[in-house]
């Protein structure tokens, strides 16, 4: 399983992030990734971690393999929700957190976790779509 956050600046703080209750994954953090970057940055992943960076449809035809979407934040208006329903891509999201709030950011970490842990066993776990 591969994770890309693509957005680690905009959660306040150090996004770090624990580990996941698999024996081999790849986790990738960027700051940001610029449009021109994205394709190569998510063409393999299976599952994409955004607290702002949109996630649109035009991402969304890039990423090949992606079965999660994960906001880690309370918002989910920056994931184009339709075009992840359609394609059958789960989108979870972190409630009642601000990734602007420092106070917030491990217990972002660990929900994040949490939602790709109960998607690897099938289990829906702040389920947006």
């Amino acid at each position: 399983m591969n994770v890309v956050v693509i957005d680690a600046a905009n959660i306040a703080g150090e996004a770090d992030f624990p580990m996941l209750n698999l024996k081999r994954y790849g986790w990738e953090q960027y700051p940001g990734v610029p449009e021109e970057k994205v394709e190569e940055t998510i063409w393999r992943c299976d599952v994409i971690v955004s607290a702002l960076q949109p996630v649109d449809r035009a991402m969304l035809d890039k990423a090949y393999k992606l079965r999660l979407i994960v906001a880690a934040g309370d918002a989910t208006d920056h994931i184009d929700k339709v075009t992840a329903a359609e394609r059958g891509i789960q989108v979870s999201h972190v409630p009642r957190r601000d990734p602007a709030n420092p106070a917030d950011n491990g217990k972002i970490c660990r929900e994040v976790v949490s939602a790709i842990n109960a998607f690897i066993k099938g289990e829906d776990y702040h389920r947006v779509v």
